[in-house]
């Protein structure tokens, strides 16, 4: 049995859903500004809105181009929003009026720009975004060279870094148009002065504007068009749980440096994981301290992951003092079949000292394609850090050494000279433990320069005379060396074991903390007490009460200003991270990540720090997801332990009502049996004729009422216990007419029994009681003057009885008839207590069996009860009666 199928069903679906409830992305892809996006763009919206579309023009960039501004003449254009900055005041796109017109289409130029600081989102392109979240179909207009996937390679041919980029994810599931244009032609309009003044002109065609660079930039947009189709056929298919003949179980990992090259190295595999079809998944090293990476190494290590994010890479963090060997077995332990890492171009001396990781990573890795990709030793040059204490380590290297040679010279007549060498290993040793590489060095020097002034002839000089001095000297350097820098790397693993240490138990302290707690406000308090004093950080809770952003967990921030309520709210609606160092209103002081679990987001959790650095430093990244984490699910736990008293306390209800009404049933039974033998006895003829058979017949309802309680007590407390017998059906048919008095001349059901049916092993009173709650409503609520049928049909593996009425039937929705106390109204069970069908259903799950209802051609309900068949075959033919 496939098990994995209703998983994968459930997540086609799921896909299917969220790409219905968002809108369509049309981007009109150009090689070059001037190809006539932005006029084919307008060209399509007019042709749609003569087709009854409703199209808005949101923004349109005419550059001042006369044909391109007459398409804009029949489009309804908004009006934009006027932001002051600097003394100037400039327009944007109006996002709050697009939501609020919410067109089906609206036109978006430039999906590039750069919006005005104080706008909402930084980027256009994030505008953009929210606009298909809210289900509005957009379109809008790029260049290749704008794409942040191909923005190094573009400028590593046209010379030009374009700061302006979009991630390819807004891209990923766009109908991509290209508008081409030959390099010649567009040579001719810029000549012309339909793209440029004349003056920009000029330098456009001497620098990026040349038929070489036009060539190649034509060619990167249709191959990105194509990966898209691609990508797109493959979606598509997924959705429609087709397979396809396209490249499955890759997984590709990049190694993300701190170095400038880093970002090129990320671009690389976002553009090999486009081409294989494959997940990604970006992951920083962390060797030495956990704090080994300083200054402007720290800010580019976060912006390369934060470039790798969003080009929709997972980060990960690992900690390890050997990186290529950390890097091998985290592609291990994810299954990776590629392996993408930067390799600078260094000599072979600097690698001899130092080694190359990529050269450890290649040798180490097995059945893994590592894809190396070329840096300049600029970018990935280390940072270099003014030490302000330079001769720290030099200066505590020799009082170490001195005080060692001190010691060896008072102690002399206790000391063997064959034991000097050794000795001086120890403030080796001891430098290499108590400082810096730098300092070991130092004391393996100084180790070997007293030995060769205080302890070989001539003494108190540096010159040596024996060979057995000279080779002991030698001797004596090495070993001081190797000692000292095995000695450094154990202290670098020791640190670097105990960050991991210090990281785990403060995840489990905290997760303990979180776990002992039954209160909100107090979850909220020791959440952020806890988050602050492991972050460095400011933090507080947010979560919507009604229409308000209730702010909880730190005494020294009770409210938000209005740009940080704007934040909150935006992550508690949205479940998005947003506010400072995001790309959704990062003018708030606060970064708030919601806290999303099944049930939901619970609320969101705001971090702050008062100085301008970054909120979370990258080493930081991996501890903040988890205590996000951890947060959540302690308000989670909250959340379900109240539901779980409310269900008790439901539970307990639903106990003493089964309870109570078994108990009335129990205690009105003996009384109604007297009553009804009590009717039955006196004859239905005279005056009061009439009045007896009301008795009679009201007084049977009350009974089959109280035997439906009972049956419903017996149902709820679990207590049904079906005791098998080989039953012949007909048999227990026969016995339910007898009950329903339905077994004389004149009698409203008519049967049709397959005399060839087998036994059937089943609980002849559970099968009676389904029975008669089915006759019984066909006979309730069909006409007089018809007749009720009982079909028993029989084969090898089933046996199924079927009540047939000429009621007005059953109504559309059908969900609920089969649920307790529910009745159909206007349909083909009103009145009664809404139990005889519930009731009917339980007994026959409890017996194997199973219960289904359908309308009548020509009218009328059909009641089918199927059981499994067992047993020998009693006789043959086919009988009826009427």
């Amino acid at each position: 049995m496939n098990h994995g199928q209703p998983d994968r069903d459930a997540e086609r679906f799921l896909k299917l859903a969220q790409s219905e409830e968002r809108g369509r992305l049309t981007v009109y892809l150009g090689a070059a500004p001037g190809v006539g996006k932005t006029y084919r763009m307008l060209q399509d919206a007019a042709r749609r809105l003569a087709d009854g579309l409703d199209v808005v023009v949101g923004v349109a960039e005419t550059h001042g181009r006369s044909e391109t501004a007459a398409l804009l003449e029949p489009l309804e254009v908004l009006p934009r929003h006027a932001v002051e900055y600097e003394g100037h005041r400039l327009e944007e796109f109006d996002i709050d009026a697009a939501l609020e017109r919410r067109p089906q289409l609206i036109l978006v130029d430039e999906l590039a720009h750069t919006n005005v600081p104080g706008s909402r989102h930084p980027k256009r392109w994030q505008d953009v975004a929210e606009l298909l979240v809210a289900g509005i179909d957009v379109a809008t207009t790029i260049n290749i060279q704008h794409i942040e996937s191909l923005n190094d390679v573009v400028a590593g041919f046209t010379h030009i870094r374009v700061r302006e980029t979009v991630p390819d994810s807004i891209l990923d599931k766009a109908e991509l148009i290209v508008v081409d244009l030959p390099p010649e032609a567009l040579i001719e309009r810029l000549e012309a002065g339909k793209v440029y003044l004349p003056d920009t002109a000029g330098r456009a065609l001497a620098n990026f504007f040349t038929p070489t660079k036009l060539a190649a930039l034509r060619e990167m947009a249709l191959r990105f068009a194509a990966r898209s189709v691609d990508r797109r056929l493959a979606d598509r298919l997924e959705i429609g749980g087709e397979k396809t003949s396209l490249a499955a179980g890759d997984r590709l990992m990049v190694a993300v440096s701190p170095g400038k090259g880093g970002a090129r190295v990320v671009r690389q595999a976002k553009r090999i994981a486009d081409m294989v079809h494959a997940p990604w998944t970006a992951v920083v090293v962390e060797s030495g301290s956990a704090r080994g990476i300083r200054g402007g190494q720290r800010e580019q290590l976060a912006d390369n992951l934060a470039l790798a994010s969003s080009l929709g890479a997972s980060l990960m963090t690992v900690a390890a003092t050997d990186v290529g060997q950390a890097l091998v077995d985290q592609a291990e332990e994810l299954g990776a079949s590629q392996i993408v890492i930067g390799k600078s171009r260094r000599s072979r001396w600097f690698e001899w000292r130092h080694g190359s990781i990529a050269q450890d990573v290649i040798r180490k890795a097995r059945g893994v394609a590592v894809h190396v990709v070329p840096l300049d030793e600029a970018d990935e040059k280390p940072e270099r850090v003014l030490d302000p204490h330079p001769y720290r380590d030099p200066g505590l290297a020799l009082i170490l050494v001195g005080a060692t040679v001190a010691l060896i010279q008072a102690l002399g007549g206790w000391i063997s000279p064959s034991a000097v060498d050794l000795l001086l290993l120890l403030p080796v040793i001891a430098s290499a433990t108590l400082l810096r590489m730098s300092g070991a060095i130092w004391s393996a020097i100084w180790a070997a320069l007293a030995y060769n002034f205080f302890f070989t002839e001539p003494y108190h000089t540096l010159d040596i005379y024996s060979t057995a001095d000279v080779v002991t000297f030698m001797v004596l350097a090495v070993v001081a060396s190797v000692i000292g820098a095995l000695a450094g790397r154990v202290r670098r693993q020791a640190q670097t074991s105990a960050g991991v240490a210090r990281l785990n138990a403060a995840l489990a302290r905290f997760a303990g903390l979180m776990g002992g707690l039954s209160d909100h406000e107090e979850t909220a308090r020791v959440a952020c007490r806890e988050i602050g004093s492991l972050l460095d950080v400011e933090a507080i809770i947010v979560a919507l009460e009604g229409d308000c952003v209730n702010v909880r967990g730190n005494p020294n921030h009770t409210r938000l200003d209005m740009v940080d309520e704007a934040a909150a709210r935006w992550a508690l609606e949205k479940g998005e991270s947003t506010g400072r160092d995001t790309g959704t209103l990062n003018a708030s002081d606060w970064q708030f990540h919601p806290l999303k679990t099944a049930l939901g987001t619970m609320g969101a959790l705001g971090i702050a720090r008062a100085s301008q650095q970054r909120v979370i430093r990258p080493d930081d990244a991996t501890l903040l997801a988890s205590l996000v984490d951890q947060t959540a699910l302690a308000h989670e736990r909250l959340v379900l332990e109240a539901e779980a008293r409310q269900v008790d306390t439901l539970r307990e209800r639903d106990r003493l009502r089964g309870a109570l009404l078994g108990s009335i049933a129990h205690d009105l039974r003996t009384p109604l049996t007297a009553i009804i033998a009590a009717a039955e006895a006196v004859p239905a003829e005279g005056a009061f004729a009439e009045e007896v058979r009301i008795a009679r017949s009201e007084s049977r309802r009350l009974q089959r009422f109280l035997n439906d309680l009972l049956e419903a007590s017996r149902i709820e407390h679990g207590t049904i216990e079906p005791r098998w017998e080989s039953v012949d059906l007909t048999d227990v048919i026969n016995a339910v007419l007898r009950d329903l008095r339905q077994d004389c001349p004149g009698a409203r059901v008519k049967t049709a029994i397959d005399a060839d049916c087998q036994l059937v092993r089943t609980d002849p009173v559970l099968l009676r009681h389904v029975l008669i709650n089915l006759i019984d409503n066909a006979l309730k609520f069909s006409p007089p003057d018809s007749k009720v049928t009982v079909e028993l049909e029989c084969n090898e593996a089933t046996a199924t009885c079927r009540v047939l009425d000429r009621g007005p039937g059953l109504p559309a929705e059908r969900e609920a008839l089969f649920d307790r106390f529910h009745r159909l109204e206007g349909g083909d069970r009103v009145g009664g207590s809404g139990l005889g069908l519930w009731i009917a259903k339980n007994f026959t799950e409890a017996i194997g069996g199973a219960i289904s209802a359908a309308n009548r051609e020509g009218g009328g309900a059909t009641f089918a009860v199927a059981l499994p068949a067992g047993g020998t075959a009693p006789g043959k033919g086919r009988s009826e009666n009427a």
